[in-house]
């Protein structure tokens, strides 16, 4: 399991050198780290890039012209649902009710485990293509509604026991869908961010 106190400072929003606020995700962690039950589901399709989104060799269309941007150049695309389980949601609620702090610190560290453990999930592709940052539904235009067609591709219900909410909210809660573009050029590339030279690229990772 792939833990960072700087990452899970970044999202607690405190300085990182806040050893107090250090000590307090640490130590949430330790608290949490038996409850995570990890799972993904990921396929490789062919892809379409259009003006206004992306085809899948499947048939289904993705609409979004920021998504179109993003995967310019990709003739294929990994398809990613990811989870950490529902026990980490229970033990989350469980350390709100007991401490605003531990609560708080909760969520920021969860957030840096289901994102460490999706960056193994891509570290464990076998392909000799470049892979692209993580695109999800609910970022630029694409619509948080298409989240319906990830989650029947890949089946997370029956896969992961990964649901939607009316709201379109995911549960468990810890989860993350994502469409990751496969290109021979290295212009963008997910893990790549302290070498690249665009400052203000949305995707960027600060160490």
């Amino acid at each position: 399991m792939r833990y960072s106190r700087a990452e899970a400072l970044r999202y607690l929003r405190a300085q990182a050198n806040d050893e107090a606020a250090g000590v307090l995700v640490d130590t949430v962690f330790l608290k949490l780290r038996n409850e995570v039950q990890a799972r993904h589901v990921l396929q490789k399709h062919a892809c379409q890039i259009l003006e206004d989104g992306l085809l899948l060799d499947c048939g289904v269309k993705f609409t979004s012209k920021d998504l179109a941007k993003h995967l310019a150049g990709c003739k294929e695309v990994l398809l990613l649902a990811a989870t950490l389980g529902s026990k980490l949601d229970v033990a989350i609620r469980r350390l709100a009710l007991c401490s605003v702090a531990e609560g708080a610190a909760a969520q920021a560290v969860a957030a840096t485990i289901i994102e460490g453990y999706c960056d193994e999930v891509q570290e464990r592709v076998e392909t000799d293509l470049h892979q692209r940052p993580r695109f999800s539904p609910g970022y630029g235009d694409w619509d948080l509604s298409e989240q319906r067609k990830l989650f029947a591709i890949l089946e997370c219900e029956k896969k992961l026991g990964l649901t939607l909410t009316d709201g379109l909210m995911m549960a468990p809660s810890k989860s993350v869908t994502a469409v990751i573009g496969l290109s021979d050029k290295v212009e963008c590339v997910w893990n790549r961010c302290m070498q690249c030279g665009n400052t203000s690229c949305p995707y960027r990772q600060d160490s």
